[in-house]
């Protein structure tokens, strides 16, 4: 039985595209990279991550320093970042069922509770932030011990292929959201446990998750 559903913040809860656009901008203006053409970006967003990466010749041994570097730069941006679109609803009607809310999500927790904060949502229990964004379900399975939650009893909500990725490593439900970066032919390749096109989706995933167990 669902007793958690964690979710990812950037892409899955918010709207934080604009934010990360000007974060790329910062990174190349810093690091003097050469523009991306909309082609190659076009191409890029249907790749892994570590692919993605690549072509856009950030080493993958670089990624923590910089990882660490958005996340100070973010905070600068946060007025930018907006609730997805029918989020507020879902929440709303998840709060309402009993099940404990997370989030987990490679931003710093910083970010995310200021944002919260701001937009007065007040509906989760912890906000926990994973230091590698290639390595989630070590956060994950941190965050399973310090609650005492099983594997079975929670769900994980992310929009990018490693979420689906990290949470098959760990054998963690996982449901992928088609509304974030990666897209939805992507995510697919991942075999999500719940493939999300709409923010009730999660909802109707959970209520009826629940209600199977309540019949075994």
């Amino acid at each position: 039985m669902i007793k958690s559903v964690i979710f990812d913040f950037d892409g899955t809860l918010v709207d934080s595209a604009l934010a990360v656009d000007k974060l790329i901008h910062y990174f190349k203006k810093k690091y003097k990279q050469n523009d991306i053409t909309a082609e190659q970006f076009k191409k890029i967003k249907t790749l892994p991550l570590k692919q993605r990466l690549k072509m856009m010749g950030v080493p993958l041994y670089k990624l923590p320093s910089l990882s660490v570097e958005a996340k100070k730069v973010y905070s600068s941006f946060l007025g930018e970042v907006k609730l997805m679109e029918g989020i507020s609803e879902l929440l709303e009607k998840l709060t309402q069922t009993g099940i404990e809310l997370n989030i987990l999500s490679s931003n710093s927790v910083r970010n995310i509770s200021q944002f919260l904060d701001a937009n007065n949502i007040n509906c989760f229990s912890g906000i926990y932030s994973a230091p590698d964004m290639l390595k989630k379900d070590k956060t994950i399975l941190r965050l399973l011990k310090k609650k005492r939650f099983s594997r079975e009893s929670i769900l994980y909500i992310g929009d990018e292929l490693h979420d689906i990725s990290a949470c098959k490593r760990i054998e963690v439900k996982v449901a992928a959201v088609a509304w974030g970066l990666d897209p939805p032919s992507l995510l697919q390749k991942g075999s999500p446990d719940k493939m999300c096109y709409a923010p009730m989706d999660i909802y109707d995933y959970v209520t009826r998750a629940i209600s199977v167990s309540k019949n075994q």
